[in-house]
């Protein structure tokens, strides 16, 4: 074993670490955050580290290829193809700056009636004329579902003593039938004033989650944060794959999930003064796979033909199951999928848009390492899954990242070079957003032709697009242009768009259009059809939708007809969480829309290649 000293965000940590493992796994094993999109195979190049001992490691050709002869001349190396040798001290590049998350969404009036409701009762008291259980004496009282849990009979006894048959009822109302409720607890006294509920949407990339009032249906607060899965890969299918490669894969993916979870609610509950106890119910959403890892279902078969998920019904189970830190006989409840890769999610965002009660025919596409698309009205409604990866998100690409401070989010070119960054930090890499931004504006004054080639031999115009000549350049040995000199970033590290980087995009942006096609042609109806497209997600909000129609990732026949619905998925586990007649709802929807699997569909593959130009 060695000694390796790790600089991470102002401190200093001394560990042991074994010559058998990589870097990045002993890092992680030891609870620090290294962002690898790829899971540690190589190919990404984000795990960097720098090496800050005498006498660094050799650089491999991996190193080079992916951090370029300057970093690695500096002594930056992939933390996934470093194994320790000798004692080591590194640094880590910072991964906790404050990231901009959606959590936003339509809202529309909702009549409230959620999930859990309380009510007191006074019961009265046994004597020897009345010896009826103390169990029995609650169902004669109030109609409920004779189905008891054990704790709650083994606390019962004397709850009811102390209280002096006084008691508040827990119940959940979501499976009503026959006017019976489901007894989830019982309380000492009058504590129907207390009756809070928690929203949480569980995204690839981000997790947001909500505080809301039950009583009357008021949000409080608001939290959000990365997805800590993040640094196992920034795909389900990197994050299924650790699963499968790790004895203990699933277990990290779900204890993370959990912990985040129950970060993001402990915040709220600080901010609104109140103890997590009085969270009664808490409603979740996520495509299929975040749902599998938070459940610790194991999802393997999602990954591979024929793609079968272990559930994509509603799934309700109390608190202390999952380990959830709310009271512990609070109702958990997974909103429903619709399959592999149509998650609760996607049934979540139909709800909150309300397109699947509208006469008209809309189109939903909420875009992220994959894009889901869903087409319909109150009659019919269709949807498919297109794998577009997660050049969107920033991951590879080479210069890519998530929505973080510092990340370049938008960029023109129409008179000179400018840019924004999120949070008006100096540019440190370019999110999702902006690589959308650069390409359309590369497109519209020519640096990029239909085909989506870097023309090196661009000609300006004119003599305000002049300078951009010196800008068209080589980048890891790939013609690039560039958006920020090394000079320009605190990295030191030039920021540019690579060939290889709109290819990336290219395959992207053909799979999302392909899918909208396909789809289409399923319903037998056309473009003009279509009265509304509502882009669902952080990237579909904040993208700029002149650019998304340039770069042809929306058709240009849907022009004039889209709104952005901010974080619908998250606005329709609110909807759930408020009303159960909507809970009810999203399970209709998850059963009334008819999946098109896209790798069974003669039509795809045809629209993809087609798609694959950019539009002159």
């Amino acid at each position: 074993m060695f000694l390796v000293k790790v600089h991470s965000n102002n401190k200093i940590a001394q560990l042991q670490m074994y010559e058998s493992q990589s870097l990045l796994h002993q890092l992680r094993e030891n609870g620090f955050v290294v962002n690898s999109p790829c899971n540690g195979n190589g190919t990404c190049g984000k795990c960097r580290v720098k090496i800050l001992s005498p006498g660094v490691a050799a650089a491999s050709e991996n190193d080079i290829k992916l951090l370029g002869k300057a970093a690695v001349d500096r002594g930056y190396r992939l933390a996934c193809r470093l194994f320790i040798e000798s004692d080591l001290e590194i640094s880590l590049d910072d991964d906790d700056l404050p990231a901009k998350i959606l959590t936003e969404g339509i809202q529309r009036n909702v009549d409230v009636n959620p999930l859990v409701s309380k009510s007191i009762i006074k019961l009265d008291k046994p004597d020897l004329a009345d010896q009826n259980s103390d169990l029995g004496r609650l169902y004669a009282t109030v109609p409920l579902e004779a189905s008891p849990d054990l704790a709650l009979m083994r606390s019962l006894p004397a709850l009811l003593r102390k209280a002096e048959y006084n008691v508040t009822l827990i119940k959940d109302v979501s499976m009503q039938s026959a006017d019976k409720s489901r007894l989830l607890g019982v309380e000492s006294g009058d504590t129907t004033g207390a009756l809070y509920g928690a929203a949480v949407d569980i995204g690839t990339t981000t997790i947001a989650s909500y505080l809301l009032d039950l009583g009357t249906g008021k949000r409080l607060f608001v939290n959000s944060l990365l997805n800590p899965q993040k640094i196992y890969g920034a795909d389900v299918i990197s994050r299924i794959k650790h699963t499968m490669d790790s004895a203990e894969g699933l277990e990290q993916l779900h204890t993370q999930i959990v912990n985040a979870i129950n970060a993001s609610i402990s915040v709220m509950c600080i901010q609104a003064q109140i103890s997590p106890d009085n969270i009664y119910a808490l409603t979740l959403v996520g495509n299929t796979t975040m749902l599998h890892l938070l459940l610790k279902v194991e999802p393997r078969y999602i990954a591979s033909a024929p793609f079968t998920p272990a559930f994509t019904s509603t799934v309700r189970l109390k608190a202390e199951e999952l380990g959830i830190s709310i009271n512990p006989n609070g109702l958990v409840c997974v909103l429903p999928s619709v399959s592999a890769y149509i998650g609760a999610d996607t049934a979540g965002a139909v709800l909150s848009t309300g397109m699947h009660t509208q006469a008209d025919t809309s189109l939903l596409i909420d875009i992220g390492t994959n894009g889901e698309i869903v087409l319909g009205n109150r009659d019919r409604l269709y949807a498919c899954s297109s794998a577009a990866g997660p050049a969107f998100e920033g991951a590879n690409i080479r210069n890519g990242m998530g929505s973080i401070a510092g990340a370049i989010s938008t960029v023109s070119l129409k008179q000179g070079l400018s840019y924004t960054t999120i949070g008006d930090s100096r540019p440190i890499g370019i999110c999702g957003t902006g690589v959308v931004d650069a390409l359309a504006q590369l497109l519209e004054v020519g640096i990029v032709d239909e085909t989506g080639r870097i023309d090196t031999g661009w000609e300006a115009p004119n003599t305000e697009l002049a300078a951009l000549t010196e800008r068209i350049s080589q980048a890891d040995g790939m013609n690039a242009f560039i958006i920020c000199y090394k000079e320009e970033t605190p990295t030191w590290r030039e920021i540019a768009i690579t060939q290889k980087d709109i290819r990336e995009l290219q395959n992207a942006k053909a799979a999302i259009a392909a899918g909208i096609n396909v789809l289409v042609r399923e319903a037998g109806i056309s473009f003009d059809d279509i009265k509304t497209v509502y882009l669902a997600g952080g990237f579909g909000s904040y993208i700029n939708i002149e650019s998304a129609l340039k770069i042809g990732l929306i058709p240009s026949a849907l022009e004039g007809k889209i709104q952005t619905a901010g974080n619908a998925a998250g606005q329709g586990a609110i909807e759930a969480l408020i009303n159960s007649d909507s809970l009810k709802a999203a399970e209709e929807i998850s059963r009334k829309i008819k999946y098109i699997e896209l790798s069974a569909s003669k039509d795809f593959n045809d629209y993809y290649v087609e798609c694959m130009m950019f539009e002159e």
